[in-house]
């Protein structure tokens, strides 16, 4: 814990010095807004850049372009370089360009896969050192691609590419600019395992959206395509669907919306609810040697379908309708916690980290074999899930009055 407190207090001192340090000029410097991490040939990196071409900006604002920089004069290119390290490869980039590359406005990080799969740990130095780099930056990985290729993609809602991604993300209500300091915090950490989203090139799909096979498909634009995976020395282990990952966030806290869409058996239809007001609390005990969580999920919301016969006005219907929604919650995160230990064995969840806060004395012969631990944990779930308001109509306005279950 001294240790996470003292990077902690490391990274806000960072965060709080970051700034035009050097009083460069605007006009001598090249503003990067998103950066590319791959592999290259004997062991080197290849670093990637998408940097803001200034004086196409104003055509690109007034829609000469096609939008979403698809045009000739898209208002960004890629640069790239290799070298042995990181500020390495930067210094061969920089031979290319007549001006400074500036980093501090960088707001998105991209990982190609086989990167990710090689291990973190020789790219992570640089953004902890450097006080004119900016540490809120999300950390994408590139599924089934490279970090240049994603680079290279024009997107059609955004000028700049980089950005649209950093949307994507916020659109399924997770925290934003979060995940380079979170990604730091957990390398550091004894039993904490990243997990940082994946994003896919192309829009269409080839089999169902929410797939956890790899690889990415055609078309232009680029896809949120589940959560990357992580062990402790900062490898890729694999992937989960997009709908596990949003559960994951929310035992973390790390989640501000969510869409739950439950089956009512008795009804042959179902509810869906739209949740806010997300919490979580992890609560760990022991029994003997038996390592026991129970993850508790709280959330309130509003119906915004009910394909049901229930006339939702009435409280004892609110009540099954909620009693549903908590069940496939209920089920849901179990199953996606099951698949993390008996897949991967790595604790993306922080259940080392609760029990290192709650029981210190008992963490210190639990962390070096952690994983082990938590393959073997016992994990149950509660959800208490309250429906606020229901909309302008209790029951399907299609439905006859002697259809209504009142």
């Amino acid at each position: 814990m001294r240790k996470v407190g003292r990077v902690a207090l490391a990274l806000l001192t960072l965060v709080l010095s970051a700034g035009c340090w050097d009083s460069s000029e605007v006009n001598d410097l090249a503003l990067e807004l998103a950066w590319g991490i791959d592999t290259a040939k004997n062991e080197d990196l290849m670093i990637s850049a998408q940097v803001i071409a200034p004086f196409r900006m104003g055509s690109a604002e007034g829609g000469s372009s096609g939008g979403g920089g698809g045009g000739q004069d898209k208002p960004y290119f890629v640069m790239s370089g290799i070298g042995k390290d990181t500020l390495d490869a930067v210094q061969q980039m920089q031979t290319k360009l007549s001006r400074q590359v500036y980093r501090a406005h960088r707001r998105v990080i991209v990982i190609g896969e086989a990167q990710a799969r090689k291990g973190l740990k020789k790219v992570l130095d640089t953004y902890s050192r450097d006080p004119n780099l900016k540490l809120r930056s999300d950390v994408f990985i590139v599924k089934g691609g490279t970090a240049k290729e994603f680079l290279n993609v024009a997107y059609p809602l955004e000028d700049i590419p980089g950005i649209g991604a950093l949307k994507e993300y916020s659109q399924i209500g997770t925290l934003k600019e979060m995940g380079l300091i979170n990604l730091l915090i957990s390398s550091i950490s004894d039993g904490n395992c990243p997990a940082l989203p994946a994003i896919a090139i192309g829009s269409d799909t080839t089999g169902p959206e929410d797939t956890d096979q790899d690889g990415s498909s055609g078309g232009e634009g680029f896809r949120i395509a589940g959560t990357a995976i992580f062990d402790n020395e900062l490898k890729l282990l694999g992937y989960i669907k997009g709908s596990e990952g949003k559960l994951l966030r929310w035992i973390k806290g790390e989640l501000s919306k969510l869409i739950v869409t439950a089956p009512i058996e008795e009804e042959e239809g179902e509810v869906s609810l739209d949740l806010n007001k997300l919490r979580s609390k992890v609560l760990p005990r022991f029994e003997g040697d038996q390592i026991k969580i129970q993850v508790i999920l709280k959330g309130q919301g509003m119906i915004r379908e009910n394909n049901t016969n229930l006339d939702l006005m009435q409280p004892h219907n609110l009540t099954i309708a909620e009693e549903a929604l908590e069940k496939q919650v209920e089920t849901s995160v179990s199953q996606t916690i099951t698949k993390v230990q008996e897949e991967f064995g790595a604790d993306v969840f922080e259940f080392g980290e609760v029990i290192h806060r709650k029981y210190p004395s008992r963490w210190k012969s639990l962390r070096e074999d952690w994983d082990a631990e938590f393959r073997k944990a016992e994990v149950s779930v509660k959800a208490d899930l309250t429906i606020r308001r229901i909309g302008v109509t209790g029951p399907s306005l299609h439905l006859k009055e002697r259809n209504i279950q009142k």
